[in-house]
């Protein structure tokens, strides 16, 4: 009985060790970070992939997250930016495809390949989806 309780017990242990390691940032993702936006505030970190951490903030009363590796590699940006300042040509293609579709919020995505676009989240008959843009207003 005395072996299983300690069985358990280091079982326990491993699985609350192996869950705190998981959200733990490295210094240098953290301090890369700090010089790329420095004016983020409520940041909560999370480790989505091995070495692949994102934040998530607030920054000038936007949402926003961002990917950053173990090594302070900038990988990807999401911002949340009002309608009314995502272009034109992007909400033309969109309401082409989605046709009336209420937008529900808008991100702007950069990227560290340069693959920048928009991802555009929208309720359409009673569903919430998402659709990407790119700077032209096609689907991606």
């Amino acid at each position: 009985m005395k072996n299983i309780f300690i069985i358990v017990f280091a079982c326990i242990g491993l699985f609350t060790n192996a869950n705190a390691q998981k959200n733990k940032v490295t210094p240098a993702a953290k301090k890369a970070f700090m010089q790329k936006f420095p004016t983020a505030k409520e940041v909560k970190w999370a480790m989505e992939e091995m070495d692949n951490y994102e934040a998530t903030f607030l920054m000038d009363g936007k949402k926003g997250s961002t990917n950053f590796s173990g090594k302070g590699e900038w990988m990807e940006t999401e911002m949340a930016i009002p309608q009314a300042n995502t272009p034109a040509i992007v909400m033309e293609g969109f309401k082409k495809v989605f046709a009336g579709a209420t937008i529900k919020e808008v991100y702007k995505i950069e990227s560290k390949e340069g693959k920048n676009y928009f991802e555009i989240e929208y309720s359409l008959k009673g569903k919430t989806k998402e659709a990407k843009l790119d700077p032209t207003g096609k689907i991606m």
